[in-house]
């Protein structure tokens, strides 16, 4: 049904769990134009994201193969998504976001930093405990992705051209805007 619709859609979620990330962005929207579009591979988020939000479409799909049209988002989000995943998933998910996204399309990358004063080490400390505890596979994900540089050096591996950042957690997780320098 998406895919067929003329227009942008404003947003698109891309890992949206249960949804509340989701549903306090699609109620802030100024235009009611497109709803915001949330989408994730586990059913049970997904119904319980849809019982909680009606302003937001709630669709079940892989972040690596976006059942979307090209070009029909505004933006997308990938917010602590990446860390997790094997580096080619990374890729994949990255490109996929890419191709949905309209021309200027923007792209919100939320996830983890290398740390880089006392402060972001002792932070990072805390942060591995709870990685650890998410299960040895996720650790062993998020231990590749500071190695290979954490998210900034995510970015410029895969084109993307960074336009504002917000550094959270004692500098060891981003908020980040950015474009594909293609765009």
């Amino acid at each position: 049904k998406l895919a067929a619709e003329p227009g942008f859609y404003p947003l698109l979620d891309i890992g949206c769990g249960p949804g509340n990330q989701l549903r306090r962005l699609a109620a802030n929207r100024r235009s009611a134009d497109a709803p915001c579009v949330g989408l994730d591979i586990n059913p049970k988020a997904l119904a319980y994201a849809a019982s909680r939000g009606p302003e937001a479409v709630f669709v079940r799909g892989e972040a690596t193969a976006l059942p979307f049209r090209s070009g029909g988002f505004r933006a997308a989000i990938l917010s602590f998504a990446l860390h997790e995943q094997e580096p080619e998933v990374r890729r994949r998910m990255l490109a996929a976001a890419g191709k949905v996204l309209g021309p200027g399309g923007r792209l919100i990358l939320v996830d983890f930093e290398n740390p880089w004063n006392p402060v972001s080490r002792l932070a990072y400390g805390y942060i591995s405990i709870i990685e650890r505890i998410a299960g040895r596979d996720h650790f062993r994900q998020n231990r590749d992705f500071h190695r290979r540089g954490g998210l900034r050096a995510l970015l410029a591996e895969n084109g993307l051209v960074e336009i504002r950042r917000s550094d959270l957690a004692a500098g060891t997780c981003a908020i980040v805007l950015a474009v594909f320098s293609a765009a």
